[in-house]
């Protein structure tokens, strides 16, 4: 019997995209300070850099576009970090989460920097949403996603045993290979960035969806044949 369901957060409950382009916003807004043209182009460039070209390195490859020293690449990167993010919870996400709390216990698994996905938690208002939130960066950088550390906390926090619960996640790695670690049932949500990755050659999902508006029938799916 499925007792729990545990989820991520960036790319399954909001698009990580929106946190970006907060993030990208704040840094422009600085460099325009800084005399570096207008806001509204140094975003667009930021923004072209990470979605068009290479999610690592974008503050050092706007430095060579933009013309701004090599020397201001940290200072942006603790703005982009230390940012408050304007994003927000999509309706879907809430109403899901509403639908399924009557019926299972819910839990986040999230990894990242633990004060950035604090504030991304807060800004969403998805903790008063579930029953449990773990940040792996808490139990160490070592216990980030694959390691299964984080999500048997969270099972623990729940009072739930790993195998009577699922895994929601878009990451074909970091979130079905460390759930089936942790001998939880994955269900992979084919959206954002890895939305076209295909599954690790080592790991195939429980079972995958295209979005959270299929997760209930899933659900059912799993229950009848447990």
């Amino acid at each position: 019997m499925i007792r729990a369901v545990l989820f991520d957060l960036d790319d399954t409950l909001y698009p990580e995209a929106e946190f970006y382009r907060s993030g990208f916003a704040v840094a422009a807004e600085e460099l325009q300070r800084r005399g570096c043209g207008p806001a509204a182009a140094i975003r667009a460039v930021l923004e072209a850099i990470h979605f068009q070209q290479s999610r690592q390195g974008v503050f050092d490859a706007a430095a060579a576009r933009l013309g701004f020293p090599a020397a201001w690449v940290p200072q942006l990167i603790a703005l982009f970090h230390e940012h408050s993010p304007r994003i927000d919870l999509p309706a879907e996400s809430a109403r899901m989460l509403a639908r399924l709390r009557p019926r299972y216990r819910l839990g986040i698994v999230t990894d990242g920097h633990a004060e950035v996905q604090r504030k991304k938690i807060r800004a969403l208002g998805v903790a008063s949403l579930v029953d449990a939130v773990v940040v792996a960066d808490d139990l160490g950088r070592e216990h980030w996603k694959p390691d299964p550390l984080a999500f048997l906390a969270c099972c623990r926090a729940l009072n739930v045993d790993p195998g009577q619960s699922v895994f929601v996640g878009d990451n074909p790695q970091r979130d079905m290979l460390g759930a089936r670690r942790a001998g939880i049932r994955g269900i992979r949500l084919r959206q954002g960035f890895f939305r076209d990755h295909d599954d690790a050659a080592w790991e195939t999902p429980w079972g995958e969806i295209r979005g959270l508006e299929e997760l209930e029938t899933m659900l059912d799916r799993i229950a009848e044949n447990v």
